[in-house]
């Protein structure tokens, strides 16, 4: 009988201190938020998105064409970004700051029927190979 407890009580064990498949995944989320834009003359980073990522997580943000294949030309357009730890549990914080020379805008391939359209391709890394792509 002292065998078969000690059996159970190291099994237990065993499974509390082995981590599931789903907590070594982790947290590959990319949670849109909010845009935010401004276009006054004195403002620089005219273009904020706001995003939520797995907590930790390498990441790589990317400026397109409306597409999301082709470059943007006929202006400078450079994104920044400022990461906030751990705003939940799981998530980071990821601002995407856009500033783009205004004065150009009408002469670039992102002038489209009157508005500005372009895309932002964030993705999540792990060891330079891409996860997870919004």
């Amino acid at each position: 009988m002292v065998s078969s407890t000690f059996s159970f009580l190291a099994a237990t064990a065993l499974l509390v201190a082995s981590p599931t498949a789903a907590q070594m995944i982790g947290n590959w989320d990319i949670l849109y938020q909010a845009l935010a834009t401004d276009f006054q003359k004195t403002v620089a980073n005219e273009v904020a998105v706001d995003y939520r990522i797995g907590k930790g997580r390498a990441y790589q943000v990317d400026l397109f064409e409306k597409d999301c294949v082709g470059s943007i030309t006929g202006m400078t357009i450079t994104p920044t970004t400022n990461r906030t730890a751990g705003v939940t549990a799981d998530h980071d914080g990821l601002e995407v700051m856009i500033d783009l020379d205004k004065s150009k805008i009408t002469f670039s391939n992102i002038w489209l029927d009157g508005s500005l359209q372009f895309c932002i391709r964030l993705q999540l890394l792990s060891g330079g190979e891409v996860i997870k792509e919004e």
